[in-house]
């Protein structure tokens, strides 16, 4: 009976410490993930603490051009907002410019992209970076002669 006891404790010491351990990395990926993106950020001429990065935050570049904040996993928020916003089909349109950007261009080890859009929800700009610090920048724009968004990556 002792010994049951004793391993039953040592059950629950070790799935306390694994929980716990669990908890703790999830922390550090969410902190890896702000300053990954704070690292894209920068390069795009935007200075932002971590603390103040969240989704949906407008943030201003150097130039004083107002852009809104998220992240790729999150551009759904985006996409309901272009619903809600406009009649013609800029969501879909705004789906199938990720979806192209990430199948041509993205590799195993890069950041969860930076998605940053106008206050219209027009233009704007879908960044990574790469495993060997490159960052790439695509710049955005809504076609709507043709209903397309336009991309092109910044040299």
């Amino acid at each position: 009976m002792k010994k049951r006891s004793v391993f039953i404790c040592g059950l629950v010491l070790a799935g306390a410490v694994f929980a716990g351990s669990n908890l703790y990395a999830s922390e550090d990926i969410a902190q890896l993930k702000k300053s990954n993106h704070q690292k894209t950020l920068h390069s795009l001429g935007i200075e932002v603490k971590t603390k103040d990065l969240e989704r949906m935050t407008t943030l201003t570049d150097e130039n004083g051009k107002k852009w809104i904040y998220n992240d790729f996993i999150h551009s759904g928020t985006f996409e309901e907002e272009m619903r809600n916003k406009y009649i013609e089909d800029v969501a879909g349109a705004f789906i199938d410019v990720q979806s192209e950007i990430m199948t041509e261009h993205a590799k195993v080890g890069d950041t969860i992209p930076v998605v940053l859009l106008d206050e219209d929800l027009k233009e704007g700009s879908f960044s990574f970076n790469r495993e060997n610090g490159e960052v790439l920048v695509f710049k955005l724009k809504y076609n709507e002669n043709n209903g397309t968004w336009d991309y092109e990556k910044e040299k």
